[in-house]
C-alpha cells in the first residue's frame, strides 16, 4: 500500500493537490482505524528525529575528523555541522528530553527508548545527494518497532521532529535544473513530489504510533550563503525561482499538515516557520545580538563554495578561515546556522506569536497536548 501511495504522489499534478491530500488522509485513517486516539500525554517520553544536516547529530561519521566543528560544544567534532548544538539539540532541550542517540551509534535497546536521531546530512525527500532519504529513515524506525525495540505505546507518548527539503532543491539548483525561465508547471510538479513525500512519511509515523510531530518548513534559500557568496555575503538573491520554490513548498506543506491533522484522529502536527525565523535573523539579527548576519564564521577553501570548512592541507594547515566568536554570527559555515542562531530560532518558535504556521506558539502547543 505504501508503495502504491508513493507512486500516486510521484505522478500527481499540482492542480489536484487538495483532492489528493484528502484522499491519502482518508485512506490512512481507514487503514489505521484500530489505533487509539491520543489527546495528549503528561510530558514526552523521548524524541525521534528525521531529516538532514540541520538536525543530524552524528550519523555522518566522516565529520568526526573535522575541527572546528564542535569546538564550542562538546569541545570536539561530534557529528554536527556547526560549532555546537543544532536544531535537534535545541528542540530536545525545550522539551526537557535527552539528546537522541544517532541511529548509527546505537549500542543497546535502552538507548533507543531515550530517543533516536535518524537524520542524515545531505539527505532529502528524494535521493538528492544519494544519501539516506526520508523514506529510508522512516524504514529504520519501523524496523525498530517490528523488532519490538520500540512500541506504539511508547511512540504515542513521544515527539518526532522532521526537518527536510532544502537538499532536494539545492541539488536541482546546482545542476541548473530550474532557472528563471522554467515552466511553472514543471516547478509545481517537483514541489508537489517533495511535499507529498514528507506527507507520506508523516502518515507512516502516525501508523507506527507517533501522535505529536514538529515539522519545519524550508530555510530561507534566497539568503543562503552558497547563494549570497556572489555578493560577498551582502544581500539575498532575488531569483524568482528560489523565491517561488520556498513560497510554494511552504504553502503546500501547510495544506498537507492541515489535512492530516483533520483526518487522522489524535494526530497533532505543529509546523514551525523556519523561513520567517531566519528572515528575521538575516535582516534583523542585530536585535538578537548578532553582529554578522550573512557572513559565515567559517569559510572553507577545499571544496566548491567552501561548503565544508574543516579541511586541512597535507601539511596539516587549516584550509579555512575562522571567526573569533561564532555566537555573533547567524551562520557557522556556508550552509549551517550557528548554535546561537538555532537557540534564537527555537526561542521564536516557542515563545513568540507568528513563528508557527497557523497555530499557537510551540510552547503553547506543548502545553495543550501534554508534550
Amino acid at each position: 500500500m505504501w508503495t502504491e501511495m508513493a507512486a500516486v504522489f510521484r505522478n500527481s499534478k499540482f492542480s489536484v493537490n487538495v483532492n489528493l491530500a484528502l484522499a491519502y488522509g482518508t485512506i490512512a485513517a481507514t487503514m489505521l482505524v484500530g489505533l487509539a486516539n491520543i489527546s495528549g500525554v503528561d510530558g514526552a517520553s523521548a524524541m525521534y528525529v528525521f531529516g538532514d544536516s540541520y538536525v543530524d547529530t552524528g550519523n555522518f561519521r566522516d565529520l568526526s575528523a573535522f575541527p572546528p566543528y564542535g569546538s564550542i560544544w562538546p569541545g570536539y567534532p561530534a557529528g554536527r555541522f556547526n560549532e555546537g548544538r543544532n536544531l535537534a539539540d535545541c528542540i530536545a532541550e525545550l522539551f526537557d528530553l535527552p539528546y537522541p542517540t544517532p541511529y548509527l551509534r546505537l549500542e543497546n535497546n535502552s538507548e533507543a527508548l531515550r530517543g533516536v536521531n535518524f537524520a542524515r546530512s545531505g539527505a532529502g525527500v528524494t535521493y538528492a545527494y544519494g544519501l539516506t532519504a526520508l523514506v529510508s529513515q522512516v524504514d529504520e524506525i519501523e524496523a525498530l518497532v517490528e523488532k519490538h525495540v520500540l512500541t506504539k505505546a511508547h511512540l504515542r507518548k513521544s515527539v518526532a521532529l522532521v526537518n527536510i527539503g532544502v537538499n532536494d532543491y539545492h541539488v536541482r539548483n546546482r545542476r541548473g535544473a530550474f532557472q528563471e525561465h522554467d515552466k511553472e508547471q514543471e516547478l509545481h510538479t517537483t514541489i508537489t513530489t517533495i511535499v507529498d513525500g514528507i506527507a507520506l512519511s508523516l502518515v507512516r509515523l502516525y501508523g507506527l504510533g507517533v501522535r505529536n510531530i514538529v515539522v519545519s518548513n524550508l530555510a530561507l534559500m534566497a539568503c543562503a550563503p552558497f547563494v549570497t557568496e556572489v555578493t560577498t555575503f551582502t544581500s539575498c538573491s532575488r531569483n524568482a525561482t528560489l523565491l517561488t520554490q520556498t513560497s510554494l513548498h511552504n504553502s503546500l506543506l501547510q495544506q498537507r499538515v492541515k489535512t492530516l491533522n483533520r483526518n487522522l484522529g489524535g494526530l497533532h502536527i505543529i509546523l514551525v516557520d523556519q523561513t520567517k525565523a531566519f528572515e528575521v535573523l538575516f535582516h534583523h539579527g542585530s536585535e538578537h545580538g548578532f553582529e554578522n548576519t550573512m557572513t559565515p564564521c567559517c569559510i572553507g577553501k577545499a571544496v566548491p563554495h567552501g561548503l565544508v570548512c574543516g579541511h586541512n592541507d597535507t601539511a596539516g594547515h587549516p584550509m579555512y578561515t575562522l571567526c573569533e566568536d561564532p555566537s555573533k554570527h547567524v551562520l557557522f559555515d556556508t550552509i549551517h546556522p550557528s548554535e546561537a542562531a538555532w537557540q534564537t530560532a527555537v526561542d521564536l518558535f516557542a515563545h513568540v506569536d507568528g513563528f508557527t504556521v497557523g497555530g499557537p506558539t510551540l510552547r503553547a502547543w506543548m502545553s495543550k497536548h501534554g508534550v
